[in-house]
């Protein structure tokens, strides 16, 4: 069989191209996507009371409870603000003391209320009893799955008359997968302070 001259050329060029993308162990694969690293601070914690806020409890020692105010700089009793500065995030407390059941209710009312906004962007939501970690704290833990504005909150009770509800918001809009670290490392926080919550008497 006889080649043409003028593809022979041709021909050598193109066996050429296709050689140098041979496979072999040079094939590119894509790296992963990934996060900046961040280093988390060793776990120490301090304990906390206030005159307006009957329960005594231990805080992380990285965070800063202060009281919430209003525009005017006005502190509306029992409301609290738990924030973390390393992590850019807060966990908000407020506290109610009833003296009907009408009114317990209604504030269980609101909490699924708070709770249940974040249907329409949750995977799931699961409860687990606070009893399980303090006897002494009645209430539910709200784990909310998926990218939603909060992923975590609870309410705790003494089922006379102290009522606490609290939800843990990073202060800025995050995608749930990048900030899973420290959303778990936080989240132990919020569990420590619960086991090791009394109310004052």
């Amino acid at each position: 069989m006889k080649f043409n001259k003028e593809l022979s050329p041709l021909l050598a060029l193109l066996l050429l191209v296709l050689a140098s993308c041979g496979g072999g162990d040079t094939a590119y694969v894509p790296k992963p996507k990934a996060y900046p690293r961040m280093d988390l601070p060793t776990k120490s914690y301090q304990p906390f009371s206030a005159a307006d806020f009957p329960m005594s409890m231990e805080l992380p020692a990285y965070a800063q409870m202060k009281a919430d105010t209003n525009a005017q700089g006005v502190h509306t009793p029992g409301w609290y603000n738990l924030q973390f500065p390393l992590f850019d995030m807060t966990l908000h407390m407020t506290y109610y003391e009833f003296k009907d059941w009408a009114f317990f209710d209604s504030l269980l009312y609101d909490t699924r209320k708070l709770v249940n906004k974040h249907l329409q962007k949750a995977d799931d939501i699961l409860e687990r009893p606070t009893s399980s970690l303090n006897p002494e704290a009645k209430g539910l833990i709200f784990s909310i799955q998926g990218n939603t504005a909060t992923n975590f909150n609870f309410y705790l009770t003494d089922s006379v008359k102290h009522f606490v509800r609290g939800a843990l918001y990073f202060n800025n809009r995050t995608e749930s997968d990048s900030v899973a670290p420290v959303f778990q490392f936080v989240e132990q926080d919020v569990y420590h302070m619960i086991k090791t919550m009394h109310w004052k008497k």
